[in-house]
């Protein structure tokens, strides 16, 4: 399975565009970026991208990051790292992604703290809390379906567990199809039989919000 890929995040105090245009000076001295300032981008006023293309040779190919800040945010820049082609794995790893994240943008982060005075680092979320999670009633009905499953061919019985689940699970959210997979292959299933039975969650699920 592909793992997910973290959102990370610069809490930041002031005006956005101020940080922005700090980290891009500190970007354009260290001679390690092209570095492109796109503000009021696609024409949509205070969404600023800052674009950071790394020129040393990497095992990516295009390798660089993005400094995005929303208007609807104010608290926080978002970080984003881009390659052409991830090595050796594409899509990368939640481990290689982290780890370019940290080697790009956290040298300009301890110049721009040395300047400025602050405290700023990278806020990334754990693998674990990317992971799903259903609410505990939904929990407990999807426990109770895989404990007595037979993992390798689902029994009628089996599937009357699955639809108890889809159905009385309270959760407003649909879960996706990869979502489910996760949560099944966890519990021993395999991929493939994990992605099937995900695929018929959606379908009940739509099906249930229509009745």
């Amino acid at each position: 399975m592909r793992d997910y890929l973290p959102p990370i995040h610069i809490r930041v105090r002031g005006e956005h565009r101020q940080f922005l245009n700090r980290m891009a000076d500190l970007a354009d001295k260290s001679g390690d970026f092209v570095v492109e300032r796109k503000y009021d981008a696609m024409g949509k006023e205070g969404f600023d991208v800052v674009n950071l293309r790394l020129k040393k040779s990497s095992l990516h190919t295009g390798l660089g990051g993005q400094l995005i800040a929303q208007p609807r945010n104010e608290t926080s820049v978002a970080v984003e790292i881009r390659a052409q082609r991830w090595a050796p794995e594409d899509p990368p790893t939640y481990e290689v992604y982290c780890a370019e994240a940290k080697a790009l943008i956290t040298p300009l982060l301890r110049a721009y703290n040395r300047e400025a005075g602050t405290r700023y680092r990278l806020s990334i979320p754990s693998q674990v809390k990317l992971e799903p999670k259903l609410p505990p009633q939904c929990m407990k009905l999807f426990k109770r379906f895989t404990a007595l499953a037979n993992k390798s061919a689902l029994h009628p019985l089996d599937w009357r567990r699955f639809y108890e689940f889809v159905r009385n699970c309270k959760s407003r959210t649909c879960y996706s199809e990869d979502e489910i997979m996760r949560l099944l292959v966890k519990e021993g299933f395999s991929k493939k039989h994990a992605r099937y039975i995900g695929d018929v969650y959606v379908h009940l699920w739509n099906f249930k919000r229509l009745t």
